[in-house]
């Protein structure tokens, strides 16, 4: 196995390992892991009334899935909604009270995950990986916008900006 076989292999098993404990710490606080609830919990814990644009943009989430995640959660009582005055088709969004403690318990949660994922290390590793992790993060975006490009400038033939989306995620099956 090569270094850069290893290196992917390790990121794969990383984000295996990361996801089974954020699933279990989600459900355990009665919230649905893969729905972005805790990160629109902590984006509305730094934010007073916003709209579900900006939440959207902020948590790097499809507008129309989160409609359907916000409902949930007003069910719970973790948010509230109201016409935007300016705008009466938007809507603004902010947590209860029983929102900012459930914020407050997520944001306890993933400061203890820190605490395991960093265990053994300085902060002088942690940030010199930090670094490697985001000249990835730059390089895949780098590629994503390459190939988003790409499917702009074709933009005439449908089935090779089918196959652009496709191939970027933005289009699902």
């Amino acid at each position: 196995m090569t270094e850069r076989q290893k290196f992917r292999e390790t990121l794969y098993q990383i984000e295996l390992l990361k996801r089974r404990k954020v699933q279990r710490f989600l459900l355990n606080m009665g919230l649905t892991p893969g729905q972005g609830q805790a990160r629109i919990l902590m984006y509305l814990s730094g934010h007073s009334m916003v709209s579900q644009k900006e939440i959207a943009d902020g948590c790097m989430l499809d507008v129309t899935t989160l409609s359907r995640v916000l409902d949930k959660m007003e069910k719970m009582g973790l948010l509230l909604r109201e016409r935007d005055v300016r705008n009466r088709r938007a809507y603004m969004v902010a947590l209860t009270d029983q929102g900012m403690e459930k914020a407050e318990e997520v944001k306890k949660g993933f400061q203890k995950l820190e605490d395991v994922m960093c265990s053994g290390m300085s902060e002088r590793e942690v940030s010199g990986i930090t670094e490697a992790l985001i000249k990835v993060r730059d390089n895949l975006k780098a590629e994503d916008g390459l190939v988003e490009e790409r499917c702009e400038k074709e933009s005439e033939n449908m089935d090779l900006t089918e196959k652009c989306m496709k191939e970027s995620g933005k289009l699902q099956k």
